[in-house]
């Protein structure tokens, strides 16, 4: 029977194909104890095949029911679930844990089964512009499709010259985000602007943009020899 839509907290998220697929997630309710085991808690399949978001645990994600592989010939359904919900506004994570118990004092970050993804509360999300569409990692790697603007209360360095008109479209691809050293009160809700010469490494595909304030790495034949050098 297919059901509507509804809220759950990911309990575990499976990283390797040992009988389940990968990207699998077992899930508890939002209002409730946090379980001790995880191994018998429903599942859920990611809704999309070509687009893959896994959330973290504790991540709140919307699951619905939907036909399995063999629906026609058996009627069997199974739980898929969607990208995880912007509770905290963050790209880093946006982990909604249970209710503390007595002896805990304060919220740890809960990391998954391997241990390799940890909270970053410096990770701080992209600033938007009208019309932007952007994709962002939990790491500050992204990727904005924006185009040149003005008479915004935010500049930016692709939209300082004045003769040019807005709309010309331009590509933003980043990889590591500045250092950022303002506290918010809740983990990365400030929002920020790629920087060309602070970021950690990046592309600019301009339309007619001209980058302003932008730091050569070097210039002349001694850089390219040096780097030449450590190539080999």
């Amino acid at each position: 029977m297919l059901s509507t839509i509804r809220a759950v907290r990911v309990e575990k998220i499976i990283m390797s194909g040992s009988g389940h697929r990968i990207g699998d997630i077992k899930y508890s309710d939002i209002i409730g104890p946090k379980p001790i085991n995880t191994s018998q808690l429903p599942s859920a399949r990611p809704l999309f095949y070509n687009f893959s978001q896994y959330p973290t645990v504790n991540e709140i994600v919307f699951i619905l029911t939907a036909p399995k592989t063999n629906f026609n010939s058996t009627g069997h359904t199974i739980d898929y679930y969607l990208p995880p919900i912007n509770i905290h506004g963050s790209p880093n994570h946006n982990a909604l844990p249970g209710e503390l118990t007595a002896t805990e004092q304060h919220y740890r970050f809960e990391t998954g089964e391997r241990g390799y993804f940890t909270e970053n509360s410096n990770i701080r999300p992209l600033l938007p512009y009208e019309g932007d569409v952007m994709v962002e990692g939990r790491q500050g790697n992204s990727i904005r499709f924006g185009a040149t603007i003005q008479g915004s209360h935010q500049p930016n360095n692709w939209s300082t010259d004045t003769s040019q008109s807005i709309g010309h479209p331009i590509i933003i691809i980043r990889n590591g985000q500045k250092n950022v050293t303002e506290k918010d009160e809740i983990l990365g809700t400030k929002h920020i602007l790629e920087d060309i010469n602070t970021d950690h490494s990046s592309i600019y595909l301009c339309s007619k943009q001209q980058i302003s304030n932008f730091q050569k790495a070097g210039v002349g034949f001694k850089d390219y020899e040096l780097s030449y050098k450590h190539m080999l």
